[in-house]
C-alpha cells in the first residue's frame, strides 16, 4: 500500500488538525488508536508483525495534554508461552519498537470525539534507547517466563513496564511457566513508560 516512508508520513501529516470524530465510526472496540489505523488505510490486528508490514513500521497514537503525554503507550501481549521462544533480539516488542509512527491525539478531559490529531513523526531507538529497553525487556520477560509476572510492580523497568491488558480483573489465562508448571493469571502486555515517551517527544519538538 505505502511505496515509501515518506508516503506513510504524508498520509500521516494530512490527519494532523482533525477531531477523532471526522475519522469514522467508534462503533468498536479498538478505540482511537484504531481510528487513526484506519483513516491511514490500514487494517487494525493483533499480529506479531509491524501494523506496516512491508516498512517494518508500527503505528502507536500518544494520548497528550498540553505538550504532556498522560498515557503509557501499549506494546504487545506479555505471554509465557511466546517468551519462552524470544531472545531481545526475535522479541515481538524488538520488532513493534524498530520503526515507529507516533500519532499524538489530545487526551485528558477532552471529550473523546473533540480530541485532534497532531503532527505525527517517526521514531527509531538509538543505541542508548535500545540498551535500556533490551535491559527492561530481560528482566521483565525473566519473571513472566517463570510465572511471576503477575507480582510485577508497573514501577518496574526504565522505558517498559508490565501492566493489565484486560477489559475487567474477572478475565483469567491459563500459561505454562519457564518450569513447566501450569498458572492462572491476568492478560498482561509491555507498555512504553511516560517518561521514556516523554523524552521522545522532547527529543523530536524540542
Amino acid at each position: 500500500m505505502f511505496l515509501s516512508e515518506a508516503d506513510l508520513l504524508s498520509k500521516a501529516h494530512s490527519l494532523a488538525g482533525r477531531h477523532v470524530a471526522s475519522l469514522g465510526s467508534r462503533a468498536h472496540k479498538g478505540g482511537v488508536g484504531e481510528l487513526v489505523e484506519i483513516a491511514l488505510g490500514l487494517t487494525p490486528g493483533s499480529s506479531p508483525e509491524p501494523d506496516v508490514a512491508s516498512l517494518g513500521i508500527e503505528v502507536k497514537t500518544l494520548p497528550v495534554q498540553n505538550g504532556k503525554v498522560i498515557e503509557s503507550t501499549w506494546v504487545c501481549s506479555a505471554t509465557p508461552s511466546s517468551i519462552l521462544e524470544e531472545t531481545w533480539s526475535t522479541s515481538r516488542v524488538r520488532k513493534k519498537l524498530a520503526r515507529v509512527l507516533f500519532v499524538p491525539v489530545e487526551g485528558g478531559d477532552v471529550p473523546v470525539d473533540a480530541r485532534r490529531v497532531g503532527t505525527a513523526f517517526l521514531w527509531s531507538p538509538n543505541l542508548d534507547d535500545e540498551a535500556i529497553l533490551r535491559r527492561d525487556w530481560e528482566d521483565l520477560a525473566d519473571l513472566v517466563a517463570h510465572g511471576l509476572g503477575f507480582a510485577v510492580s508497573a514501577r518496574r523497568g526504565t522505558a517498559l513496564q508490565l501492566r493489565p491488558k484486560a477489559k475487567d480483573n474477572t478475565v483469567r489465562r491459563t500459561s505454562i511457566d519457564v518450569a513447566g508448571e501450569s498458572y492462572e493469571h491476568a492478560p498482561q502486555g509491555f507498555y512504553l513508560r511516560r517518561p521514556f515517551t516523554q523524552g521522545i517527544i522532547a527529543a523530536v519538538f524540542g
